[in-house]
């Protein structure tokens, strides 16, 4: 009787409920999106370099400026020095001066030595490198050792084989960015084009020379090395340098080693692989605890990571990093599972599947939203748009202050369930609407055999799911790095890759609308095979494949139309398996999820090597072949699953798109999809 006795502050406890999980899922995905977003994936980037800012602050070379500072380095074998010069004049040696004779006529901006022998050529450890302009002109030169290389050689022979230049001369009184990289070819991103590796020089992001290694792919490193800008000084070398300075300012510094797309892809099957492992463990202790519980207790464990990733943002430390990105898988996998079954417990069954679209909905403004008070603070913040510590520190760490609202909003739901409290969930309560039983597809229809001995529902859902595993390895290559590309390669500033991802996450929510009407039109494997293929059209469109160069407003076009593809074809995926499946199998079918997962981690790896071998570009192009490949895999769906669906009506026909989510068990079906969107 006391199910009966107030119906009117029951429901209104289940309206509350409901609302806040609204509110949990949409701040916890806010604090997700900003702390473990694109920008995330950046920060890890940066974080393999293990780089070491020499100095940022302008420093004069040459002129009356007197001798600068001298400062040590730890060299790699592989690395990326990076500066900017501003010259103010050129330099050119008197005309009785013997420096043609001693091959000595270049003026130096900037030499990295061991000081061995000379301190300046040409043993191993002298030049790591050493930049310096032509006589008389701004042409920067570079010249660099290696490993093997003959060290009887003279200063004229060795720049013959361990030297170039660029194209034209630097332009006086304008900041230029130099970077000079060394690596072998499994580190070069597709531009050494010796296949033994060496080193090559970008001015202002553009490629102009490049060093060829030797056979022993291998240059010199070395602990404490000294870094001189302009001339050798002695001391602390023994012999005086021959070489003049030259004129110029030079600013920011940077040593260390090449960016890894490989390390961001490690970190995010970290992430992966153990989510999958504790994925079923999870739902186990939700099933046999109090959810509303255990969501309270997790916040502890968001507490621990976001300490963790405190740390390790400040202080750079990749241990910090890996054990902060592991606490908060639990945190994520207990939260992303746990509140959606709350939802179902204070939701009725004929409106539920509206609270799945607020549901879904709220997660695509949260994660607008994150990047949107991201962009707030670049603009308005104290730190200038550039790729910096302080602006990563800014960005990434703001998130974890809606820790506070999150526990809040957790902490005021209230328990409901017979076991759990004297409040019915709307499954427990008698009076309650149960959904109605929709129309289903015949039976007769799905049981037909089509293929040797197996039937029609078998064939169908066995081709969809490996279709959507295959695809999910293809996509996984890529989709953690498409902030790198237009960060590294098309030079997006913070404030425009935070525009660039708010927008796209305003613009899925509107393209989902159309995924019904089109299933209608078209039938729901014509229409997920459409929005496919057009998936994979568009990541062509981010880059041109060599077949064209597509602008900037083009490349942002089909990166949006390219996520709001998938993120439409993956429900009408996972709707066209649970209509085919027996409702007594529909939970094993479901744990293929657990395969997604590990098949979109294990690719992340794959990708990243390819990215870092070959480039952005090559990954990608090799994520389109696969894509298109896989489309056979579909063709069984395609053929024994057409547009009628084996239905009598338009009516009933319409009806079977609606994924069937009766019952919580359904729901907690749904739930277990992967919670990293595409």
């Amino acid at each position: 009787m006391e199910d009966q006795e107030d119906p009117v502050s029951r429901e209104g406890v289940w309206k509350r409920n409901e609302k806040l999980v609204y509110l949990s899922n949409f701040l916890h995905m806010t604090m997700y999106t900003m702390c473990f977003g694109g920008i995330f994936d950046i920060f890890l980037y940066q974080l393999s370099q293990e780089q070491q800012v020499i100095f940022d602050d302008p420093i004069a070379v040459g002129g009356a400026s007197g001798h600068p500072p001298v400062f040590r380095v730890n060299t790699y074998s592989t690395f990326e020095l990076s500066f900017y010069l501003n010259p103010s004049q050129p330099v050119s040696y008197p005309p009785g001066s013997n420096c043609s004779t001693l091959y000595t006529c270049g003026t130096s901006i900037l030499h990295i030595t061991d000081g061995s022998g000379n301190g300046d050529c040409c043993k191993v450890g002298n030049r790591i490198p050493f930049a310096y302009f032509a006589n008389g002109t701004t042409m920067l030169h570079i010249t660099m050792d290696a490993l093997g290389q003959n060290e009887t050689l003279d200063r004229r022979s060795y720049s013959k084989l361990q030297h170039c230049s660029a194209p034209k001369e630097l332009p006086l009184h304008q900041w230029t960015k130099v970077k000079l990289k060394a690596s072998g070819v499994e580190n070069s991103k597709g531009k050494i084009e010796h296949s033994d590796g060496g080193m090559i020089m970008f001015i202002n992001e553009e490629k102009v020379c490049e060093v060829p290694g030797t056979a022993y792919h291998t240059l010199p490193s070395r602990q404490g090395a000294l870094l001189f800008l302009g001339s050798l000084q002695s001391p602390p070398l023994r012999t005086h340098d021959e070489h003049l300075p030259a004129m110029v300012d030079i600013q920011s510094v940077k040593y260390g080693k090449p960016a890894s797309n490989l390390f961001v892809g490690l970190a995010n099957s970290a992430q992966g692989i153990l989510s999958m492992l504790i994925m079923y463990p999870i739902g186990w202790i939700g099933d046999k605890t109090n959810r509303y519980f255990l969501l309270r207790g997790n916040l502890l464990v968001a507490v621990l990571s976001g300490l963790a990733m405190l740390a390790a943002v400040y202080t750079s430390n990749v241990v910090l990093l890996f054990t902060g990105i592991c606490i908060f898988t639990w945190y994520q996998q207990t939260m992303s599972s746990t509140i959606y079954a709350c939802l179902a417990d204070n939701v009725v069954g004929e409106r539920r599947t509206r609270a799945g679209v607020n549901y879904k909905t709220f997660s695509a403004l949260a994660m607008s939203f994150g990047p949107a008070i991201q962009l707030c603070v670049v603009l308005w913040g104290p730190m200038q748009d550039s790729w910096s510590a302080s602006t990563f520190e800014l960005l990434l760490l703001p998130g974890w202050l809606l820790l506070p609202l999150i526990g809040l909003a957790v902490t005021l739901m209230v328990p409901v369930g017979k076991e759990l409290s004297s409040i019915p969930n709307t499954d427990d309560a008698q009076e309650c609407p149960r959904s109605p039983v929709r129309a289903k597809l015949s039976e007769a229809w799905l049981e037909q055999r089509v293929f040797g001995r197996l039937q029609r529902r078998f064939v169908v859902a066995l081709s969809v799911n490996i279709f959507f595993i295959a695809t999910l390895l293809a996509n996984g290559m890529t989709v953690r790095y498409f902030s790198l590309y237009f960060t590294q390669v098309l030079r997006f500033s913070p404030a425009q890759l935070c525009i660039l991802n708010a927008v796209c996450r305003l613009f899925i929510a509107a393209f989902a609308q159309l995924g019904k009407p089109l299933s209608v039109l078209l039938g729901r494997s014509n229409m997920a095979l459409l929005m496919h293929v057009g998936s994979a059209v568009a990541t062509l469109g981010i880059y041109g494949g060599g077949f064209f160069t597509p602008s900037l407003l083009v490349a942002c076009a089909c990166y949006l139309l390219r996520f709001a593809c998938l993120h439409a074809r993956d429900p009408v995926l996972y709707s066209i398996t649970m209509d085919c499946v027996p409702q007594s199998q529909r939970s094993r079918w479901a744990a293929l999820n657990s395969l997604r997962t590990l098949s979109f981690s294990a690719s992340a790896v794959l990708g990243g090597f390819l990215a870092d071998r070959h480039g952005y570009e090559f990954s990608f192009s090799v994520t389109i072949v696969s894509l298109l490949a896989c489309t056979v895999f579909m063709l069984p769906a395609l053929l024994w699953f057409p547009r009628k669906e084996g239905v009598g009506s338009d009516q009933v026909q319409a009806d079977a798109l609606i994924p069937p989510v009766a019952s919580q068990t359904d729901l907690a079906e749904v739930q277990t999809a992967p919670s990293r969107p595409l």
